[in-house]
């Protein structure tokens, strides 16, 4: 069987993958902070810190997967937290590259997460795409020292693919948990003008990209997101019909999602309008193509 090392495997997107993986005849393991000894597949622990790895993660490797991060919006972008952020990316890639290196290990794919952050958070008609440039500010910072690390792994790695995730739609997690709150309550609203672009895509579809980039032995950068693009407005009012909820209250004012939440209101305001042909020109249909199949599988299946 061919190997593949996750790591985040026990994440929104790495146990879904994992999964997926074990059911196409995979064998799958797991890099993790904490080894319990009762994971469901082997697990070997790491410790960013220390700059550890269980050397034994490495043996019979032929692909590594790279999920692990820290959560770009669980916390206040203080100046620690900034770095807390990019180090669990790029420090744990380089203690990745590290560690082939002095295991001699040479891969068939190294598969780096990445985020649609990359690109510049505006509200604007244009179609922003791969080869597009990236944006400035904090998170288009956080995605290229992110992907730089894993174009690192062209030395040991036959393949190289960096999967740039959009919004992942999942029941009762991620951001959607805490979007589809006020819709349910009866409160729901869109968000300063509304016209922001929402790159969004069901969390099955987005583990399938991680599998068919691997399948496919990709290389450079993918778009992770659905081929039909919303606007803010346009996603909360689909997510109100789905729910079978109305959309009653008026935007929530621009001002005030600046002043709760601070420089992290460019997540909410702005966005990007993105396309998915280049991942879809290598053979990768969608599941859910449109926002209302993957909200009506999300909340009625």
């Amino acid at each position: 069987m061919t190997k593949v090392l996750i790591t985040g495997g026990t994440g929104m997107i790495g146990a879904p993958l994992t999964e997926l993986l074990l059911k196409e005849g995979y064998e799958v393991t797991h890099l993790s902070r904490s080894v319990t000894g009762k994971e469901s597949v082997p697990t070997f622990s790491w410790n960013l810190d220390r700059k550890q790895i269980d050397a034994r993660a490495f043996e019979g490797v032929e692909n590594i997967i790279h999920l692990a991060g820290a959560g770009i919006a669980d916390k206040p972008w203080n100046p620690s937290r900034k770095q807390e952020i990019i180090n669990s990316r790029v420090d744990t890639a380089k203690m990745l590259l590290d560690g082939c290196n002095k295991n001699n290990i040479n891969l068939k794919n190294f598969i780096s997460a990445s985020a649609i952050g990359y690109y510049p958070l505006t509200i604007s008609d244009l179609l922003f795409k791969e080869d597009s440039p990236s944006g400035n500010g904090f998170l288009a910072e956080v995605c290229k020292k992110w992907e730089d690390a894993a174009d690192d792994f062209k030395t040991v790695a036959k393949n190289v693919s960096k999967i740039r995730i959009g919004l992942v739609l999942g029941k009762d997690q991620g951001a959607l948990k805490q979007i589809a709150l006020p819709v349910k309550y009866y409160a729901a609203a869109g968000l300063g003008k509304g016209y922001q672009s929402m790159a969004w895509i069901h969390i099955q579809d987005v583990s399938r990209v991680f599998a068919h980039a691997l399948k496919n032995n990709l290389n450079g950068a993918f778009n992770a997101v659905g081929p039909e693009i919303v606007s803010n407005q346009d996603f909360m009012q689909i997510l109100a019909d789905v729910m079978e909820k109305p959309l009653l209250l008026p935007n929530v004012p621009e001002f005030l999602i600046k002043l709760v939440f601070g420089e992290k209101s460019d997540l909410i305001l702005k966005g990007v309008k993105l396309s998915s042909k280049k991942i879809q020109s290598t053979g990768f249909d969608f599941d859910y193509p449109t926002l209302n199949s993957a909200l009506m599988q999300i909340y009625n299946d």
